[in-house]
């Protein structure tokens, strides 16, 4: 009784396989460096940089407060008269920390103003940004609004908090904002482009020409818009760069998001190869092509022959995505179409450079050859110096007739 073949698996399911296989290498490969990451080694070198300046501010921070503090200890009286001043009586202050309590003392309401408009300013902050983002959790049009909306109350609240605390250290607020009156026009000149800016951000959102999270080019820069504020708009490219965008100097604006994005493939195949056999595989072969990959909205359609190259049939594809995935989406699709090619033994041709070296077998000219090739160029030659003179009798022969009828 004769055994069972052993089914052979297809091309399709060893790559299936392979696939597989190298799906789950990377993911434990991602795992061990997940788990050998450690806080330091996860930043990037300009993260790591910030860092370390930051540390180094921060002590020498310290560093002064300490020497200030303790300054009549370290350097004696002199340096702490500088540092601290006098006494109403005259006499001089033990350290910092005294000098720190009496003046606590004597602003006790004024400090306690500053520090509760500081934390309720904080706390209205936050506040807006909680609800904001309750509201505006949904939705690309209520993301922008909400914004906007934050951008504004932010700095609404910086003012009011700077007034309430000019006030509560005895700065009369109401004669600033008067003496402001004057200054109105001078500011107006020296902020034009803040205003203009601040117009062109209400107007952005009121005519709806991008929202937060779209992606769009604006003046040649593409990139995904992050925030829209009342001075500028921010947009991040695939590269992580943020650039921020002046609102008034925004001319040319192309959404890439409201509409899905076009995708167009040209691929050659040999000319050897019959047409009506190349369209038979595209349309056996295409439909699949969909199922492998699920980014795609719709397509791949084959729209007929492109043109005609040097070498090649130029054969049309196109297909749509969304534009955050159309650069990956592109090359997948890149990937399907050359393998649907070379599966069914359909030509690809390619530029080839053919290198013909000398042949020394090639016969030479014998001597009679090169009699003949020499009369031949003597004869050439004799011809040209004769038409040359020919040339210069008949120029001065003009030029005498021209003299004689002068």
């Amino acid at each position: 009784m004769k055994k069972p073949q052993k089914r052979q698996p297809t091309l399709e399911e060893l790559e299936s396989k392979n696939e597989a296989v190298l799906q789950k290498k990377a993911k434990e490969a991602k795992e061990i460096r997940e788990e050998n990451k450690t806080w330091w080694n996860s930043k990037t070198r300009s993260q790591k940089t910030s860092f370390i300046v930051s540390c180094i501010l921060f002590a020498a921070v310290l560093v002064w407060i300490f020497l200030w503090i303790y300054a009549r200890d370290l350097f004696g009286d002199e340096i702490a008269k500088i540092a601290f001043g006098t006494k109403s009586d005259g006499s001089l202050y033990r350290n910092g920390w005294e000098f720190l309590g009496e003046t606590i003392a004597s602003t006790g309401s004024a400090w306690l103003v500053t520090i509760s408009s500081i934390a309720i300013a904080f706390f209205v902050t936050f506040l807006t940004n909680f609800i904001i983002g309750l509201f505006t959790w949904k939705g690309k049009r209520s993301k922008t609004i909400g914004s906007l909306v934050r951008s504004l109350i932010r700095y609404v609240v910086i003012l009011i908090t700077i007034a309430v605390t000019l006030t509560a250290w005895g700065v009369n607020v109401a004669s600033i904002v008067a003496s402001l009156g004057i200054l109105t026009l001078i500011i107006g000149l020296g902020c034009q482009s803040l205003i203009n800016d601040v117009v062109a951000g209400l107007f952005i959102v009121i005519d709806d020409f991008y929202d937060v999270g779209d992606i769009v080019i604006i003046d040649g820069f593409r990139g995904a818009v992050t925030d829209i504020g009342l001075k500028s708009t921010k947009l991040k490219d695939d590269g992580g760069n943020i650039k921020a965008i002046n609102n008034s100097t925004i001319t040319t604006v192309t959404n890439l998001t409201r509409a899905p994005s076009l995708i167009t493939i040209s691929i050659g195949a040999s000319y050897n190869e019959d047409i009506e056999h190349v369209e038979a595989v595209i349309a056996r072969e295409l439909p699949k092509i969909k199922e492998k990959i699920p980014a795609l909205l719709s397509g791949p359609t084959y729209r007929g022959i492109q043109g005609f190259d040097d070498a090649a049939v130029e054969y049309f594809f196109i297909a749509t995505c969304l534009e955050e995935n159309r650069f990956q989406t592109t090359r997948d699709l890149n990937r399907e179409l050359y393998q649907m090619f070379v599966k069914n033994d359909i030509l690809i041709p390619y530029s080839q450079i053919v290198v013909n070296p000398p042949d020394p077998k090639r016969p030479a000219a014998s001597e009679e050859e090169k009699k003949i090739a020499e009369k031949l160029d003597a004869s050439y030659r004799k011809i040209n110096k004769s038409t040359k003179k020919k040339n210069i009798l008949q120029k001065a022969r003009d030029s005498l007739s021209k003299a004689v009828e002068e």
